[in-house]
């Protein structure tokens, strides 16, 4: 089962400092990756920790 693409940011941490839902950041990558690379910078997090540069 898929989790639904949300109006929220998926990589905004909450008040533990923890990502809430991985499954939604997962889903949002897959169906549009360069919103998902928006909103990460957005929330503050470091784009190589989420979309590490891989030369394959």
């Amino acid at each position: 089962m898929n989790t639904p693409i949300t109006d929220t940011n998926p990589f905004k941490r909450d008040a533990d400092g923890k990502i809430p839902n991985l499954t939604a950041i997962a889903n949002l990558c897959r169906a549009d990756p360069r919103k998902a690379i928006l909103l990460c910078k957005e929330a503050g997090e470091k784009l190589d920790a989420w979309f590490p540069m891989n030369p394959k």
